[in-house]
């Protein structure tokens, strides 16, 4: 499709059950890095991985008098407080998410901003439904960073939020999706949207594993590519 450009190439070498190799700072570092070095001549990259604890602090959570307090909250809860170079607001997450980092090349990344949150968010719920989950795209109410392109499971749960950043020579699209229930992060959340007056509704944080018990990270995994794969060329789906 012509607003997702590329091509990509599917980064390889996470650790045992697809666990970052990096630490949650160096995860979040390599997207802006990676980004940056878009230069129109060579492709972009493709990862998808299971992330350690993270406290995803948007830009603007940075500037809000709570933010001391929540990020401090945050670590002692074993969280690594972050800051993420993406709109919205804080997302937290751990080893029960699988993150995907899709850094493309294009001529011109700012055009096409719209379509490209609609075909990513739609190919992950298209991904989702192989396994049974109701999976629609749209904010549920009560979501922590809600967003019009948010997946959902029926309607009700959130399972998966996305964010978009623009460089000079291509984008980033990304997307945490709960995979398993994590009882930390959703009061790891509750105890951040606190301090930092924001709402939430801790019954909307859902997991894919909660309407499809069977799915497995390798699986998702699988049925993630290969759905991206429709949208631009990846010339290389690693192990």
């Amino acid at each position: 499709m012509q607003a997702f450009g590329g091509p990509v190439v599917v980064e390889a070498g996470e650790g045992e059950g697809l666990m970052s190799s990096r630490s949650a700072a160096e995860d979040i570092d390599r997207v802006y890095t990676v980004l940056s070095a878009l230069d129109g001549e060579g492709p972009g990259s493709l990862r998808l991985y299971r992330p350690f604890p993270t406290a995803a602090f948007a830009p603007r959570d940075t500037t809000l008098p709570g933010y001391p307090q929540a990020a401090a909250a945050m670590q002692r809860l074993g969280f690594t407080p972050t800051e993420r170079r993406a709109g919205g607001q804080l997302a937290v997450y751990d080893a029960s998410a699988m993150v995907v980092d899709l850094i493309a090349p294009h001529e011109e990344p700012r055009n096409n901003v719209k379509e490209r949150f609609a075909g990513f968010s739609a190919a992950i719920a298209t991904a989702l439904k192989r396994f049974g989950v109701d999976a629609r795209v749209g904010q549920v109410a009560g979501e922590y960073c809600p967003g019009d392109y948010s997946v959902n499971a029926g309607g009700t749960l959130k399972l998966a939020g996305l964010a978009q950043r623009i460089g000079r020579r291509g984008y980033h699209m990304g997307a945490v999706i709960s995979v398993a229930p994590s009882l930390a992060s959703r009061e790891a959340v509750a105890t951040a949207y606190d301090l930092l007056g924001f709402p939430f509704a801790p019954e909307s944080f859902g997991a894919v594993q909660d309407a499809a018990m069977e799915a497995s990270f390798a699986e998702l995994r699988a049925a993630l590519l290969e759905e991206i794969s429709r949208l631009l060329p990846v010339v290389s789906h690693g192990t």
